[in-house]
């Protein structure tokens, strides 16, 4: 007992790295939540008194009944099939012999390297009723066949087309998380189980599965989040059909209704707020549950499992899930940046890089480029280590103060991305700031919208980082600046480096922020892509989708790359660690 006081004592005494770490977490705190703050108090409180409009506005908005209904319909079951796909993807790459060297691992991410504008576009341009080219070429084989019809046989322009591209641009994230999961869990446990004769399925779901907890929490409201958040799924495809959805109707109260209606937005972003909040607490419940497998015990590296006669059926699985996922939309897009327009009547002697060449021309796009490449790498690197600092500090020290500012930079994750924008524009584009139309508003604006991402996965890394290991280098004599450097953040690296890929991914392609903030002046990659897109431009968007498509997939190979290296090097430390 006198130990462990002792202990606590010593967590929760002052010492400059936690002065330091507090210190950061206010004052980034207080840079995410004012905008926030500022946008909802003024909704909340009027003529100094306080309000329930907003709550009145979000029930009695026209049609909110299946306004709501149909956005958690399709994030529910596209989300779950997501949650499960990409499990059992990152379970088959990470722990069987279905895993193709160099190929495996990156086959699931590949929807996640396609801007979900281009992920929609591409799946337009193959499965529009009329003109998508693969419904001409299903029916010409139709019509081989003596059936003959106009239209389809397949529609993009349905709700089964919506859940369907969804799921697709969500399984990258579930995999991400799970395959980090994986790698920092020790396999001994696993070893063990199957020598006392559980089995490769009774492994998996007595001692695997419960271990990923973290991950599988971590990735889940990553989804909720994101599939609540997307937009341009729900512009291009859900608006021809017919289909209206929260982000889409919020996203026209503010950009397309004069006056905008921020009032009526913020409160529809009430609903919002419920679904993601509640995810949120559930992640938070698993996490102090402790029921999971930490990295920095008595760990071991897991065996191959051995499929036999499913090894096959697995990468048959696994390559249908490449085709459909990444294959096909690039070849649509493909196919119409070569041909120069889109039409399903292909002249394949004409195909050039005309629409590649005029693309690379414009001194705009290429400017964007830039811009967002080095939006990517600067913010999401200051993000991912601020989040990685934010989850030690709150797991160490979880007073009140530290609970309530981890809450305020979580705010903006439970409304959408264009309220938290327009608040940063109201906060900081006039005096005594001036950012408007700069460098650092992009910077601020991508920390109010991703960190509150970053933290669901730096939390998820934190949590499997055992509080032995973190014992053991304090009684040595080891500071808490000197533990984090050396011990968490090592241990944390592969679920880190994971979400940076994920961060860099979501800043370079941005939607949200880039239809705000960007102008000529500051252009962004996402900005450029919805230009041309409005402007009906579909070759130069194809060229343009293609050319963003080659950059992210050369860093998410690098980051893959590093993430295993780092897991490796983890191992090694927490094996020196357990032999000293």
């Amino acid at each position: 007992m006198n130990a462990a006081a002792s202990r606590t004592r010593a967590t929760r005494r002052p010492t400059p790295f936690k002065i330091a770490s507090l210190a950061v977490i206010t004052v980034v705190a207080v840079v995410v939540a004012y905008p926030f703050v500022r946008v909802v108090w003024r909704l909340f409180w009027v003529d100094g008194a306080p309000s329930v409009d907003p709550v009145e506005r979000a029930f009695t908005a026209p049609g909110v009944g299946e306004l709501v209904r149909d956005s958690t319909l399709i994030v529910a079951v596209a989300g779950a099939c997501a949650v499960v796909i990409g499990s059992l993807l990152a379970w088959l790459n990470e722990r069987t012999d279905a895993r193709i060297r160099g190929i495996t691992g990156i086959v699931p991410l590949l929807p996640f390297l396609l801007p979900s504008i281009a992920m929609a576009i591409g799946w337009t341009l193959l499965l529009s009723p009329r003109a998508g080219l693969l419904n001409v070429w299903l029916r010409d084989l139709l019509g081989l066949a003596g059936i003959e019809i106009e239209t389809g046989p397949l529609n993009i322009f349905s709700i089964h087309g919506m859940i369907f591209c969804y799921f697709v641009v969500l399984v990258p994230y579930v995999f991400l998380f799970v395959s980090a999961g994986l790698r920092n869990m020790p396999g001994d446990l696993e070893e063990q189980a199957r020598v006392a004769g559980a089995g490769s399925a009774g492994t998996f779901w007595r001692i695997t599965l419960p271990g990923l907890k973290p991950s599988i929490a971590a990735a889940s409201v990553i989804v909720v989040w994101f599939g609540f958040a997307m937009f341009s799924i729900p512009l291009i495809i859900g608006t021809p059909a017919g289909i209206d959805v929260l982000t889409v109707r919020i996203v026209r109260l503010i950009n397309f209704t004069y006056p905008p209606r921020t009032d009526l937005a913020v409160s529809l972003s009430l609903f919002i707020l419920v679904i993601v909040g509640g995810a949120w607490a559930l992640q938070v419940r698993i996490m102090k549950s402790g029921m999971f497998v930490q990295a920095g015990g008595r760990g071991a590296h897991a065996s191959t499992v051995r499929l036999g006669r499913l090894r096959w059926p697995a990468r048959a699985f696994i390559a249908g899930f490449l085709v459909v996922s990444g294959i096909l939309p690039v070849l649509g897009l493909l196919i119409t940046a070569l041909n120069g327009f889109w039409t399903p009547n292909i002249h394949w002697g004409d195909l050039g890089f005309d629409s590649f060449r005029r693309v690379w021309e414009d001194e705009l796009t290429v400017s964007a480029f830039g811009n967002s490449l080095l939006l990517g790498a600067v913010a999401g690197t200051g993000i991912i280590l601020f989040a990685a600092l934010m989850a030690v500090h709150v797991r160490r020290d979880g007073g009140v103060v530290t609970r309530l500012l981890e809450a305020a930079i979580r705010l903006p994750i439970v409304v959408s991305g264009f309220i938290v924008i327009v608040g940063m524009i109201l906060a900081y584009s006039g005096p005594p700031f001036e950012l408007q139309g700069t460098f650092v508003l992009f910077v601020v604006a991508y920390m109010a919208t991703s960190i509150p991402q970053a933290s669901i996965v730096s939390d998820a890394a934190a949590a499997q980082v055992s509080d032995d290991m973190v014992e053991a280098a304090s009684v040595s004599g080891a500071g808490d600046g000197r533990i984090f450097g050396r011990v968490q953040l090592p241990l944390m690296a592969p679920g880190l480096v994971a979400g940076w890929t994920l961060v860099f991914v979501n800043i370079t392609g941005d939607m949200e922020v880039a239809s705000m903030l960007a102008s000529s002046r500051q252009p962004v990659v996402g900005f450029q892509l919805l230009d041309t897109y409005n402007k009906g431009e579909f070759a130069d968007l194809a060229a343009m989708a293609l050319m963003l498509v080659l950059i992210t997939t050369l860093c998410v190979l690098i980051g893959t790359g590093l993430g295993r290296r780092l897991s490796g090097r983890s191992e090694r430390r927490v094996r020196t660690a357990r032999n000293k």
